[in-house]
């Protein structure tokens, strides 16, 4: 468990977490604050599973986690405090000590709230609960199957040369006749001469 791999916000989450759990204890688990100090618990658990086991994975975002037990820890200390406001004066005649660490609980209980709710808005603010999702910590996603279609290729591009004229057509031989056109192997007939009639 390295504290230092926290960050900013979530060292005041554990700051306000302890300072509730302190202080709900030595106070007295009077009205709503022991919900309170069971959420802190919860805010600790959220921030240090991942580290003390990495393979370990939360049902949800880590930021709506602390989201939730940090909205459970305001709320219950404010519920707490508003039960028992009018006796705080026999408190302090009575106990000092626990009235005093009575409202250290409160007033950390509803810091962690704040804080838990900073971090879930620096998270991306969009809340995610259930089955555990990529980029959430200590949670694994799953990559998906490699594809066993080839990739196609494109079609070749046209082409740009010009296109080539074709060669000239032989003269045709009027209907009826069978003499076929002299090809350029064959030597030409002699023509009729005059001295040969003779």
């Amino acid at each position: 468990m390295d504290f230092s791999k926290l960050s900013s916000n979530e060292k005041l989450a554990v700051y306000g977490s302890v300072a509730t759990i302190i202080g709900g204890l030595v106070g007295g688990l009077s009205g709503l604050i022991w919900l309170s100090v069971l959420a802190a618990i919860g805010v600790l658990v959220v921030l240090f599973l991942p580290m003390m086991s990495p393979s370990a994975a939360l049902p949800g975002s880590r930021g709506s986690l602390l989201v939730a037990l940090g909205g459970i820890v305001g709320v219950a200390a404010l519920l707490a405090l508003l039960t028992v406001i009018a006796d705080i004066g026999f408190w302090f005649d009575a106990s000092p000590v626990r009235a005093i660490f009575f409202l250290i609980a409160v007033a950390a209980a509803l810091f962690t709230a704040w804080i838990c709710w900073q971090e879930f808005q620096a998270e991306g603010g969009k809340f995610q609960m259930g089955a555990p999702t990529s980029g959430g910590a200590g949670t694994t996603a799953a990559s998906p199957p490699p594809s066993t279609t080839p990739p196609t290729s494109a079609p070749p591009p046209p082409s740009t040369t010009p296109p080539t004229s074709a060669p000239p057509a032989e003269p045709m031989a009027p209907p009826g006749s069978t003499m076929a056109p002299p090809s350029a192997s064959e030597p030409a007939p002699p023509a009729d001469t005059d001295d040969d009639r003779v």
